[in-house]
């Protein structure tokens, strides 16, 4: 099986306070036509987190989707839906589901 992920938080300052989403894009051979409106580069002007110290939760959060992707991927857990790419929105405290095959 082959396949490539990107993980990244990106995060923007609102009244003061953090808001945005934890990420995590995987493609296979199957499904990678989504990959180049999903992985983009560091230099987003419109992402604070690139001028911010690093924020251990959610480097944490994002390694564990990233993780429990991969072991979906390696039929370790099941995968109903078999998205290549979810979200975590911090300000909603919910997980997006997106281009999915299944």
């Amino acid at each position: 099986m082959e396949w490539s992920h990107s993980s990244e938080s990106p995060v923007n300052v609102v009244d003061g306070r953090l808001t945005g989403a934890v990420r995590v894009t995987s493609g296979t051979e199957i499904k990678n036509d989504h990959l180049p409106d999903r992985i983009f580069g560091e230099d987003n002007d419109n992402n604070d987190y690139t001028t911010n110290i690093q924020i251990a939760d959610l480097n944490s959060l994002n390694a564990v989707l990233a993780v429990m992707k991969w072991k979906k991927m390696s039929d370790f857990y099941v995968d109903l839906e078999q998205e290549h790419h979810s979200s975590y929105s911090i300000g909603v405290s919910k997980i997006f589901n997106e281009d999915v095959t299944a």
